[in-house]
C-alpha cells in the first residue's frame, strides 16, 4: 500500500481518484518525505475514529500542518471560519497526521 491509498483513498472524504492534483494537502505533503510512517498510517482504523481521532480541531501540532498546507486559503472548509463545522471535515492528511498523534506517535517537528 502506498500514501494515496491508505491516506487519501481511506481518509479523506475529498479524494477523488480521478482527478490529478500536483500538490496535496498539508498533511500528504509533511509524510511525503516521511516514509517510515506509512506502516504506522496502516494501523489506524479510520472508520472507528471520530474526524480527528479524539484530538481538537486547535490542537497546536494540526494547526501548524494546516498553516503550511496550500489549499487553506483557497479550498480547506475545515479551517473557514464562515463554513459551519456540521457541514466540513478535515482532509485525510490531517486525519492521519491525528490518528499517528492520538496513539501516542512523537512525529517531531510538524511545521
Amino acid at each position: 500500500m502506498d500514501l494515496i491509498e491508505i491516506v487519501c483513498a481511506g481518509m479523506c472524504r475529498y479524494y477523488k481518484p480521478e482527478k490529478e492534483e500536483e500538490v496535496g494537502c498539508g498533511g500528504i505533503e509533511w509524510l511525503k518525505p516521511r516514509p517510515q510512517w506509512l506502516e504506522h498510517l496502516a494501523l489506524l482504523s479510520p472508520d472507528e475514529a471520530d474526524q480527528l481521532f479524539g484530538l481538537a480541531e486547535d490542537d497546536p501540532r494540526l494547526l501548524a500542518i494546516c498553516q503550511t498546507c496550500e489549499f487553506r486559503i483557497d479550498g480547506c472548509d475545515f479551517r473557514d471560519p464562515e463554513v459551519s463545522s456540521d457541514e466540513c471535515s478535515p482532509c485525510g492528511g490531517l486525519r492521519a497526521l491525528a490518528g499517528l498523534l492520538a496513539v501516542g506517535h512523537d512525529l517531531g517537528d510538524l511545521a
